[in-house]
């Protein structure tokens, strides 16, 4: 399975990605529920930041293979500046898959800074490249 979500107008359009995925596998989208995320399908529903939601049963993290994350920057060694809830951060905390961010490629820095909560990421995609990081 593989979670993606939809984008922000600040973010890189993944819809295309989404629609693909949606043909060859199970495609999941996030919602926050209380101070977390969970990965669901179902209709599209506004969720509390205003941002469309699924509706349907929450799928078990373990059963997904590929988490798009949205971020602000990303560095070389995988660290992600994101917009500071930590949902993300939390869902990745247990997460055995392969966790992508996707960024434009002025927001891959040198360096972000980090702190020992914040969880990397092992892949960053752009709209023009994909880099795996070491």
């Amino acid at each position: 399975m593989i979670a993606s979500y939809e984008p922000m107008p600040s973010e890189p359009d993944v819809s295309n990605f989404n629609s693909l995925a949606a043909e060859r596998a199970r495609l999941l989208l996030p919602r926050i529920v209380g101070e977390q995320i969970e990965f669901a399908q179902g209709q599209l529903a506004k969720g509390p930041f205003g941002i469309m939601e699924p509706t349907g049963e929450a799928m078990p993290r373990a059963s997904i293979d590929l988490i798009l994350v949205p971020a602000l920057a990303i560095d070389s060694t995988g660290n992600r500046l994101g917009k500071g809830k930590g949902f993300y951060d939390r869902a990745l905390r247990d997460f055995a898959g392969t966790a992508a961010a996707v960024i434009f490629d002025e927001e891959l820095l040198e360096l972000v800074p980090s702190e020992p909560h914040d969880m990397r990421v092992s892949m960053v995609v752009t709209p023009v490249r994909t880099l795996v990081l070491g």
